[in-house]
């Protein structure tokens, strides 16, 4: 038995070492591997930097104490991106499209609200895009809440007495590039175990292992390993990139390299069931990209799926992406997106990832007696 085991680890450390030289050897796959996903959380982070605040133009016709108050009340809003011009700059800016609205505070801002007479603060919206017309129908009415409340509280007679969940905010962007790190380390795994184990078929140096007197379990853990370990400079570069480039620091550091490495491994055990079932380079990596993107949008990246309809929430759960997801909100950001708790979402995800090497191993053995 000891001798047994002492053999096996002999083919996993071979056939690892035997594809990480394979994999150093032909750099355009390894380095697209490593590029991809910075790649995709850099774009996927622009995009929503891009369009989580409607850019809006304020006129100070009015530069007063009150004036700025409601101001301030605009930014704390969240959901202006504010800046502050001239009456002529702000048309020119809203006709070129470069800003959603223009919010003029009028002269005599200040004198009219101390008098307590009417104030009309014009708003000019660029409808073309519901989303952020919403944002604005939305936020300006807001702002004028806040205003009042904070100038004259003793004119508002309602005001609201919020219950927070967690004792700190979390804006859209330190959200979501968390779960774009989850797409990242599943592309990246997918790409290098997958293409790693369709090399083997195209080069047909396949046969040669399933002649040899080797376990088909010490040869799939050895390609794991070897995609695994080509994997890691892209996984580094990742949580560089999330943690001192865009500032997202994990509250659980211990719980970022747990799931960091079960996450990986589960991808790994993903491409390397691919590269040994479809055994051609480019479809696998087609198939890897194409599907990671869907699964990512709907397991809840963009907030709980349990928002979403019960419909959606019964397919988001029956992949793994999912749970990948709701491990490393905890980690990052100490949320509880669902009520399983995070040892059993763990569980789940490296159940997944046990099938799939199972489901693996029996398409080599198949393999093996066509052969």
């Amino acid at each position: 038995m000891l001798h047994a085991l002492r053999y096996d680890l002999r083919v996993i450390i071979a056939c690892a070492k035997k594809d990480i030289k394979s994999g150093l050897t032909e750099r355009a796959f390894t380095i697209i591997s490593i590029i991809l996903p910075v790649n995709i959380l850099v774009l996927l982070s622009l995009f929503v930097l891009a369009g989580s605040q409607a850019p809006t133009a304020v006129v100070m016709a009015d530069t007063g104490p009150h004036a700025q108050q409601f101001y301030t009340a605009m930014i704390h809003a969240h959901s202006f991106r504010l800046q502050q011009t001239t009456a002529s700059s702000a048309q020119q800016l809203l006709a070129a499209g470069k800003v959603v609205a223009v919010v003029t505070i009028p002269a005599e801002f200040d004198s009219r609200v101390d008098h307590h007479a009417p104030v009309q603060v014009n708003v000019d919206i660029n409808n073309l895009n519901t989303d952020f017309t919403n944002d604005i129908r939305r936020a300006v009415p807001l702002s004028i809440t806040s205003f009042y409340a904070a100038a004259f509280p003793n004119l508002v007679s309602v005001v609201p007495n919020e219950q927070d969940a967690y004792p700190q905010d979390t804006d859209y962007i330190p959200y979501l590039t968390v779960s774009i790190l989850v797409v990242g380390l599943l592309v990246g795994g997918l790409l290098l175990a997958g293409t790693g184990a369709a090399r083997e078929w195209e080069r047909e140096t396949m046969k040669e292992l399933l002649l040899a007197p080797a376990s088909r379990w010490a040869m799939l853990l050895g390609k794991m390993l070897g995609a695994f370990v080509l994997s890691l400079a892209g996984v580094v570069v990742l949580l560089a990139v999330l943690v001192l480039a865009i500032g997202v620091r994990p509250v659980h550091w211990g719980e970022v390299a747990v799931f960091t490495v079960l996450t990986l491994t589960m991808s790994i055990a993903v491409g390397t069931l691919l590269g040994t079932w479809i055994r051609q380079r480019q479809a696998v990596t087609a198939l890897s990209i194409g599907t990671t993107l869907p699964l990512f949008f709907l397991s809840g990246a963009f907030g709980p799926i349990s928002f979403t309809t019960r419909p959606l929430q019964l397919l988001a759960r029956s992949f793994p992406v999912y749970y990948a997801i709701v491990l490393f909100q905890h980690a990052f950001h100490n949320f509880r997106l669902n009520t399983l708790g995070v040892a059993t979402n763990g569980l789940v995800l490296a159940g997944y990832t046990l099938l799939v090497i199972a489901l693996a191993a029996v398409i080599l053995r198949r393999s093996t007696l066509a052969h």
